[in-house]
């Protein structure tokens, strides 16, 4: 089986640190060994990620910051703080991470502090995997990524920590749904034939958007699928 290896969005769970002023977040990236069913635009199997998997591109550079993978319209793709440890332990990839004190970040802070938003996600590339086809569902094991950026999300990309948009979807008809789905696209994607203001007529399918984190439209519509259509389980 094939899968996407170029821009993986996956989540998980993160808390805020016991530092009194609500700025420093902590969690685990990844846990080693934890099998977690993809349902979604990507297919249908079982991933895991084994130890070691982040060591090289953690020793070579750390990820950058950002909320909602550099795609919120105030924040867009400026940091909204830094990591300031990053490991990998027996249990998974801990990452703590330091956010800025400002007034764009302030309202995200806030967010994370009521428990209105409790997901991390972070965008990596496949280096190495494996593949098992031998029993009904694929599993695929990750050996080795490159680590891009991570950060709070409003929709983290598992089910675990998945709210909104995805539960009020999964309890749809298929048919309202799809038409949903094709009604949201429309409104977040331009038409094939428009060209972006100040450019030239010609398009360019691999350009990315400005206040993005430089996604191109096919990687935008991935996202888009992604976090609508996957199916809440």
């Amino acid at each position: 089986m094939k899968a996407p290896k170029n821009n993986v969005c996956r989540a998980a769970a993160f808390r805020t640190a016991d530092t009194g002023d609500g700025f420093t977040l902590e969690g685990y990236g990844a846990v080693f060994g934890e099998t977690t069913r993809i349902d979604s635009w990507e297919g249908k199997f079982d991933e895991k990620i084994e130890r070691g998997a982040f060591a090289k591109t953690i020793s070579e550079r750390k990820p950058v910051l950002q909320f909602d993978h550099g795609r919120d319209a105030a924040t867009g793709s400026v940091p909204i703080g830094a990591v300031e440890e990053l490991r990998e332990d027996r249990h998974g990839l801990f990452v703590r991470a330091r956010m800025h004190d400002n007034a764009r970040v302030e309202p995200i802070r806030q967010a994370i502090a009521s428990g209105a938003i409790d997901g991390m996600s972070f965008r990596f590339r496949v280096l190495r995997e494996e593949w098992d086809e031998s029993g009904d569902i694929p599993v695929r094991t990750i050996n080795e990524v490159e680590l891009f950026e991570l950060g709070p999300v409003v929709f983290p990309a598992y089910a675990a920590t998945t709210v909104g948009v995805r539960s009020l979807l999964a309890d749809l008809p298929d048919d309202d749904r799809q038409r949903l789905i094709a009604d949201l696209r429309s409104e977040v994607e331009p038409p094939a034939d428009a060209a972006p203001t100040g450019t030239s007529t010609e398009p360019n399918t691999d350009a990315a958007q400005p206040g993005t984190s430089g996604a191109t439209a096919g990687e935008r519509s991935a996202f888009l699928r992604s976090l609508l259509i996957r199916k809440a389980s």
